[in-house]
């Protein structure tokens, strides 16, 4: 046995937090409750590194409609909370509105060198209009507040009499330079759904399924390539894309980059392992999709006669689609899908199949453990009707009548079962298979 060897129950100090002893008849000077505040840092890191880095409520950024123009557009950001990947803690304690072209002078705002400061210097934002992509991310900051009284022992350290030290936040806006989404046309209507995509990585997804005994990469996706080459430092927790032009902004896509929290994967060095991060990711896929499609139809004049193959090349693993129904505006049943293999086939002289609404939950958690649908692939999607929600339409209740799809990886659920089938809102077969 190797000399060097820890031995069992030898106390280890290396990586260990050193907390300063206090006792009465100690001379304290300012590095010694400087010391103390680092290790309540250390203590508090390691718990933000335990629970993850991701948003953990709150943060949602839209266009602010009272401040926005062309030239200046300004994004309002709901109250909320963040973990960034150095275990930091980042509150917004109100709605904020944020203006993308920075007239705020940092330099004039930042702490003496005396102060703390994990995160600095972050690299800097582009803050330049033109076409592009870009990043917002909130991030830490700090600044000096107030001044304290000195006895002038030492006048060397009077410039650091600050009274406090806030530990608050900032917005960011990170230009993507367009290499990183070579191949995309930033005018085909597809351009933000595939952007998205890219930062899903999906192209590194499939390569797993190719090979998956040796290709499971912890990191993949647009975001992580910009961590990758420091440009995304680990202090920053991604908000948003937006996409800038001349003329102002194109979209603000929270959930490309956005994710929930997410901690430390135990199974991180297991070969295609169901990972947490998968998971997220389809949650993100599913509210990506939500909000792409919440715009499309408020952008519309005609929504009834939408194709989504027009707008998206690749669909979440589970999705919800309303449908028009004066007044109240959606997308056409028939013309949503158009071009899209489905169960039931187009044509086919079957209407869409009923499922139980109390299953859409269920459907939700199975579908999200599916890979999203390549609509360039030919696979077909399921496609649903919820019997509750058609049933309250049909009896005049002011409801958004909707179509539910999945995967169709997903098990079939539109089976009448016995006790629980309703004639009229359920799916029959006879013994030739009719239906």
């Amino acid at each position: 046995m190797s000399g060097d060897a820890l031995q069992l129950e030898e106390p280890l100090k290396d990586g260990g937090i050193r907390s300063v002893n206090f006792f009465n008849g100690r001379l304290l000077t300012s590095k010694d409750l400087s010391r103390e505040q680092q290790a309540r840092r250390d203590w508090d890191a390691r718990l933000g590194l335990a629970i993850g880095d991701g948003v953990a409520f709150g943060l949602e950024a839209a266009r602010d409609a009272d401040l926005d123009a062309p030239l200046a557009p300004v994004l309002r950001v709901k109250a909320g909370l963040a973990v960034n990947r150095a275990g930091q803690t980042l509150r917004l304690g109100m709605d904020t509105s944020v203006a993308l072209t920075r007239r705020f002078d940092a330099g004039t705002a930042s702490a003496c060198d005396c102060v703390f400061a994990n995160c600095n210097p972050l690299s800097d934002g582009t803050y330049v209009a033109g076409a592009g992509v870009y990043l917002l991310t909130i991030a830490p900051a700090q600044l000096s507040e107030g001044r304290a009284p000195t006895n002038g022992l030492d006048p060397g350290n009077v410039r650091c009499n600050t009274d406090v030290t806030v530990e608050g936040l900032q917005f960011r806006l990170l230009s993507i330079s367009p290499q990183r989404y070579a191949g995309l046309d930033i005018a085909s209507p597809q351009f933000r759904n595939r952007l998205a995509y890219r930062c899903f990585g999906v192209e590194a997804r499939e390569a797993i399924v190719i090979d998956p005994w040796r290709s499971d990469p912890p990191s993949y996706g647009l975001v992580d390539d910009l961590r990758g080459t420091g440009a995304l430092s680990d202090c920053d927790v991604p908000l948003a894309l937006v996409f800038w032009t001349a003329s102002g902004l194109r979209f603000v896509d929270l959930w490309s980059v956005r994710r929930r929290l997410l901690g430390p994967d135990a199974l991180g060095a297991q070969a295609f392992v169901a990972r947490d991060r998968r998971l997220v990711e389809a949650e993100a896929m599913c509210a990506q999709f939500q909000q792409h499609l919440g715009d499309l139809l408020a952008a519309s004049a005609t929504p009834a006669s939408l194709q989504v193959k027009d707008h998206c090349r690749y669909l979440p693993p589970f999705g919800m689609v309303p449908l028009q129904s004066p007044p109240l505006r959606g997308f056409g049943d028939a013309a949503f899908f158009s071009g899209v293999p489905r169960r039931p086939v187009p044509g086919s002289g079957q209407s869409t199949p009923f499922m139980d609404g109390r299953q859409l939950g269920a459907l939700r958690q199975i579908a999200l453990a599916h890979a999203p649908i390549d609509l360039t692939a030919g696979e077909f999607v399921r496609v649903y009707r919820p019997s509750q929600n058609v049933q309250a339409a049909l009896t005049g209740l002011p409801v958004q009548p909707v179509i539910v799809f999945a995967s169709g990886l997903t098990p079939e659920l539109a089976v009448a079962r016995f006790d629980m089938a309703r004639a009229d809102f359920s799916n029959f077969s006879d013994c030739c298979g009719g239906s």
